[in-house]
């Protein structure tokens, strides 16, 4: 009997562990999320603007349409950011409110040569809550936060309630490196059936700063 206590007790403290260690991987998760969500959302929008170009026309030359078009939209951003800051005016969002789990993959170490992953090193399939104080806090922008993607007819929430709405922003969890010196997330613009488009952030640590490292295109649909 004594025997089969102290075995349950060992077990007990090994599941205890791992999930306080659970509590502190999520706890760190959240605060570097926080910490680069004004450099990630100022990137995020400009990008949105700048690279989501449809596809020409059968016949037009693809290198100088996409020049043409990034000119104009690059042209229209410049007078529109001025205008905000002229009347001082936050731009609307409108966002999950939580970030959801993504699938591991190999894009941080093909981007961070030196980033380890060991093979226990996996995601998390939990989705969580972001702290809305701490997203308002960054004030260049107004979130409209929902609980889901919206679809087909109710696309018209981004009429009703926005600005200047080109979708639900959806900003995934954070896959790190073993030793936490590197970071892996996506951004996504979605609008509607068969529309989105998104991104994929690598972040990185430096001098005890978590800063965006590059930003490259993900997918559109």
């Amino acid at each position: 009997m004594r025997k089969i206590y102290f075995a349950l007790l060992f077990v007990s403290g090994i599941i205890l562990t791992s999930c306080n260690n659970k509590e502190v991987d999520l706890q760190f998760e959240k605060d570097v999320m926080y910490e680069v969500y004004p450099a990630l959302i100022d990137s995020v929008w400009v990008n949105a603007v700048l690279t989501y170009i449809p596809p020409p026309s059968p016949g037009v030359d693809p290198s100088e349409y996409k020049l043409n078009r990034r000119n104009e939209s690059k042209k229209r951003f410049n007078e529109e950011l001025a205008d905000f800051k002229k009347r001082k005016f936050p731009v609307d969002l409108v966002i999950l409110d939580k970030a959801i789990s993504r699938q591991k993959g190999k894009e941080l170490q093909e981007h961070f040569k030196d980033a380890v992953l060991s093979e226990n090193n996996i995601l998390d399939t939990l989705d969580y809550k972001f702290d809305r104080k701490k997203l308002d806090s960054y004030q260049a922008f107004h979130l409209h936060y929902v609980s889901k993607i919206y679809r087909r007819n109710e696309v018209k929430i981004y009429n009703n309630c926005c600005y200047s709405i080109r979708g639900v922003l959806v900003l995934s969890r954070i896959q790190f490196d073993d030793e936490k010196k590197y970071g892996v997330l996506t951004a996504g613009i979605e609008c509607g059936d068969m529309c989105s488009y998104g991104y994929r952030i690598y972040i990185k640590k430096v001098k005890d700063k978590w800063v965006i490292d590059k930003i490259e295109d993900g997918w559109i649909a």
